[in-house]
């Protein structure tokens, strides 16, 4: 019998579980819950490893519970830490691994209610970009190439960023394992005459080479959480993670045709 209880309006009641951390997965066009079939686990070594796992996934699995949404349940052998990977075999969008830090066992069994830990601060919405096969909404104007070295050879995790004419971000996109992306303008700021727009692509892109993501660490939310805990630029992915630096050519300029897609091929990546 679980020695685990809680009180409710009703008496004492045994608690089946715990909620350790939950996951939403938004799109980072629309905005909206990320669709299909997305996979979601936490990086596990030697015990904590689940039998069977293959070297590809050496991961224990988030539960999904709808569209889009995962959960963590809670249990004391959790890590104080966890490296999260979200991947989706479609290509739809791009896989990104995150680093978090989930609310400790007696933290969420601490019977004082002032002491409660709010579900929002257990649950983190993680916006993921375009992949190669992420069907765009028509009429949208996009950039697609690919990020290589002088040899020809992919960079994966690229974030490239389009900017405009004046300055200004007109949009980001992360690079994938084969070094592909997909840049949707989010605001080419033409006036009603003009059919193009100009822009100049910076890529900044790990030194060196991964088959993994890089490690994106987000600060665990407040209690309960403060403005910014759960919308920033990291959670959207836009701000780069550490260790990408900025390639050393100018940056390439391109005329893109409003409403297109503008394919550039391969650009290349001097760190």
């Amino acid at each position: 019998m679980s020695t685990d209880t809680i009180e409710t309006s009703i008496g004492t009641v045994p608690v089946l579980h715990r909620l350790a951390q939950g996951l939403v997965l938004r799109d980072i066009v629309t905005d909206h819950i990320v669709g299909g079939t997305p996979r979601v686990g936490w990086e596990a070594d030697g015990h904590l490893r689940p039998p069977g796992a293959r070297e590809e996934w050496p991961c224990v699995d988030f539960e999904p519970v709808g569209t889009g949404r995962f959960r963590l349940r809670a249990t004391p052998r959790l890590p104080q830490k966890l490296v999260v990977r979200i991947e989706d075999a479609s290509r739809r969008h791009v896989a990104r691994r995150i680093e978090i830090t989930p609310w400790s066992y007696p933290q969420l069994r601490d019977p004082d209610p002032a002491h409660a830990v709010a579900v929002a601060a257990r649950t983190l919405r993680v916006w993921l970009h375009p992949g190669a096969a992420y069907p765009l909404p028509p009429g949208a104007t996009v950039v697609r190439g690919r990020i290589v070295r002088p040899s020809g050879t992919p960079v994966p995790w690229a974030r490239v960023t389009a900017i405009g004419g004046t300055g200004a971000a007109l949009g980001l996109a992360h690079g994938d394992d084969r070094g592909e992306f997909v840049l949707r303008l989010t605001d080419v700021a033409q006036n009603p005459v003009q059919s193009t727009v100009t822009v100049r692509l910076l890529v900044r892109a790990p030194s060196s080479t991964s088959e993994l993501p890089p490690v994106e660490s987000i600060t665990r939310p407040g209690n309960p959480p403060g403005p910014g805990d759960l919308d920033n630029a990291v959670v959207r992915g836009l701000a780069p993670p550490a260790g990408h630096v900025l390639s050393v050519p100018p940056p390439p300029l391109y005329i893109v045709d409003v409403g297109r897609v503008r394919v550039v091929g391969d650009i290349p990546f001097i760190p």
